[in-house]
């Protein structure tokens, strides 16, 4: 996730959440995705990563990454973000109080012309949009193509990450301090959905990152056929995540926190009241997200598939 909120002046124990999905989930889609590629696109786009390399002098957040290149690609736009001044295309703050309207433009100010590469506003469904282009267009270069690539790998991922499409006044969770199962440093919202949830599954099943993608392309194979075939519209993708925000990531919470209407307040008072609250995350909610996750993980990494196989 990019919006990382800086807490710790007013809660030195909390820990912001810095990833969309996490190393896990995101390594985990382009795990599944792979499998779904067609043999000639599966070696285009290996390819693709490799004749034009990540620079090895960045500096990579996910230490532990898979040998698959694409796995490898999955979390690169989120240790760019800074320099590629990109932060705000894996998100988009829709009001989660908000239902469905006919387009998302209030909420993600567009981005400029293909000359702008930098410093441009977005949000997640344009800079899709924006990439998915260049990937396409097999006159750019392969160094343009191959940083598309990665874009797409990562923010297909993003864009099924609920709270990457939703916005409580809370920057999508950020704002929510909790405690997770137990443990004494609260997490906030965000961080669980990312990533924490993930960790305590894999940890509870024993089970390597490839294990589980494995494991989760086994358990929705049946879905392939619908979920490849559909239409690619990453704007109601968007929409998708935000409707699943309200009743599962906010409402099955104990107590469950409302969407807000018209409010104000800032982050530091969304976090005092969620503080207030004694709010926590356990068993009994994790059984209730984990279902969420794996179908969002599953069909984020389809969909990948479906795009790539497209596009080469």
């Amino acid at each position: 996730m990019i919006r990382f909120v800086l807490l710790l002046p007013v809660l030195p124990l909390f820990v912001p959440s810095a990833f969309g999905w996490g190393c896990e989930g995101h390594q985990m889609i382009a795990l599944i995705a792979r499998t779904h590629l067609t043999p000639a696109v599966s070696a285009a786009v290996d390819r693709l990563l490799m004749e034009n390399p990540i620079d090895p002098a960045l500096s990579r957040f996910c230490r532990d990454r898979p040998g698959d290149p694409m796995a490898d690609a999955a979390t690169w736009a989120d240790d760019v973000k800074g320099p590629e001044k990109t932060a705000v295309w894996h998100y988009i703050d829709i009001p989660l109080a908000l239902h469905k309207a006919a387009s998302v433009d209030p909420y993600c100010p567009p981005i400029g012309p293909s000359g702008d590469s930098k410093n441009r506003p977005g949000c997640v469904t344009d800079a899709m949009e924006y990439e998915w282009t260049i990937l396409r267009d097999k006159t750019r270069s392969g160094g343009e193509r191959a940083t598309a690539l990665r874009y797409m790998i990562h923010l297909v991922g993003d864009v099924h990450q609920p709270l990457h499409a939703e916005n409580n006044d809370d920057q999508g969770g950020n704002c929510t301090a909790l405690l997770f199962f137990g443990e004494d440093r609260p997490v906030n919202l965000h961080a669980i959905w990312d990533y924490k949830l993930i960790q305590h599954q894999l940890e509870l099943k024993k089970l390597t990152q490839p294990e589980y993608a494995a494991a989760l392309d086994q358990r929705f194979a049946a879905k392939w056929p619908d979920w490849s075939r559909a239409k690619i519209d990453f704007v109601a993708w968007a929409w998708e995540s935000h409707d699943l925000a309200e009743p599962v990531a906010y409402g099955k919470l104990k107590p469950p926190i409302p969407a807000s209407l018209n409010s104000t307040a800032t982050c530091d008072r969304q976090r005092e009241k969620a503080t207030a609250q004694n709010l926590s995350v356990g068993e009994a909610y994790f059984r209730e997200a984990m279902p969420v996750i794996d179908e969002r993980l599953a069909k984020a990494a389809y969909r990948l598939a479906a795009i790539l196989n497209q596009s080469f």
